[in-house]
This record gives C-alpha cells, sequence and structure tokens, in this order.
C-alpha cells in the first residue's frame, strides 16, 4: 500500500470513529435504564460540566464557568437558567459585590456532578484499556495527530470568528 492510500484508509478511519461515537450516543441516549443514567438524561453535557465545575470550585459565576469551561457567556446563561428552575443550582452573592452572581449546588447538583465525574472515570478507564494495545512509540505517534487536529479544530474556530 502507497503513502497516499494508507493516509485515505487512516481518513475512513477517523470518519468512522466519528459517526460511530455520534451513533453510540444517540443510542445511550434512547437506552438508558439504569437509575444514574436516567437521572442525568435529561441534562446537557454542558450543564453536567458546569455541575462538576461548580463542585470542584465550591461555587462559580458566569465568567468562571466560561472561562473554566471554554463555553461562551450566553451558553453559560442559557444552560444555568434551567438548573436554578430545576433546583440544580442557587444563586449566591456576596457580601462585598451583590452584583456579581454566584452559583451554588443544591444536594440534587452535588447528585448530579458526582454521577457524571464517575461516567468520566468509566470513560478514562475504557481509553486507558484501549492504548494498553500500543507500545510508546505508536502512542507518540497517536499524540502528535491527535494534537494536529485540536490545533486544526481551533484554527478553524478562529477563523470562524473573523
Amino acid at each position: 500500500m502507497n503513502h497516499f492510500d494508507k493516509k485515505m484508509e487512516t481518513l475512513n478511519a477517523l470518519q468512522q470513529l466519528i459517526k460511530e461515537r455520534e451513533a453510540s450516543q444517540k443510542r445511550r441516549s434512547f437506552s438508558r435504564t439504569d437509575n444514574e443514567d436516567s437521572i442525568i438524561q435529561d441534562w446537557t453535557l454542558t450543564q453536567l460540566h458546569i455541575a462538576s465545575a461548580i463542585k470542584a470550585q465550591g461555587s462559580a459565576n458566569n465568567t468562571s464557568l466560561s472561562k473554566m469551561l471554554n463555553v461562551s457567556k450566553p451558553a453559560i446563561t442559557k444552560a444555568i437558567r434551567k438548573m436554578l428552575e430545576k433546583n440544580v443550582v442557587v444563586e449566591s452573592r456576596q457580601e462585598e459585590n451583590q452584583k456579581e452572581v454566584y452559583y451554588l449546588l443544591t444536594d440534587y447538583g452535588e447528585q448530579l456532578a458526582k454521577i457524571h465525574e464517575r461516567l468520566h472515570e468509566q470513560a478514562r478507564n475504557r481509553y486507558l484499556s484501549l492504548l494498553d494495545n500500543f507500545d510508546e512509540e505508536e502512542l507518540e505517534t497517536i499524540i502528535t495527530f491527535l494534537k494536529l487536529v485540536t490545533d486544526n479544530l481551533k484554527q478553524d474556530d478562529l477563523t470562524l470568528g473573523e
């Protein structure tokens, strides 16, 4: 197989990965039966990340959440609105600055954050298990490739913002 053919095979494998990941996410969202899954199914990934970020910090405002999660402030505001309505977070103000709103997790919010963290840990362990199939040199190649893809995506985002 020549170099071009190998590149095309790699591209096809990457496209298949993306398709399978999307299909897997859809299957999981339709087949939730476990209690933890039924708790989180009504929440977006952004909302789950917000809950985990607030849990890690103790409290957070829109600006800090936006920076931590690399999500726009309007997206944070929209996500937080539902979280307030469903009693996942409550608003808090600090004495020295009554204008600035901070968010604290309720007991339900703590539960969501813990479930989200457990799911992240399970995914992390699955990936580590998969990576056991590669030697150090292969892992270096994977790292290089993933960094290039990530940098390319960031560059696309910058270009779109112009």
